[in-house]
């Protein structure tokens, strides 16, 4: 239970480098949509590319998404 309080809290220092992260991970997302609706010739090469990426990276994310998290937490508290 401890360690459930621990994650949620908020950062001390380092709370705007989540924010950023946030804001980066949303203007790159646009920018992709945006590249994949005009590319027309190659948009199912795209999408190939697009599902064998995401069946590689899905399960590699979810062994290291709260990686981040805790590695914030670390450096905050330093």
């Amino acid at each position: 239970m401890i360690e459930e309080e621990n994650k949620d809290r908020d950062l001390k220092r380092l709370g705007f480098v989540r924010l950023i992260a946030i804001n980066a991970v949303g203007c790159v997302s646009n920018l992709y949509e945006y590249a994949k609706q005009n590319s027309s010739p190659l948009k199912s090469t795209v999408g190939t590319i697009e599902s064998d990426v995401a069946t590689f990276v899905g399960p590699v994310y979810e062994k290291f998404k709260s990686a981040s998290g805790d590695l914030l937490a670390f450096l905050d508290e330093m």
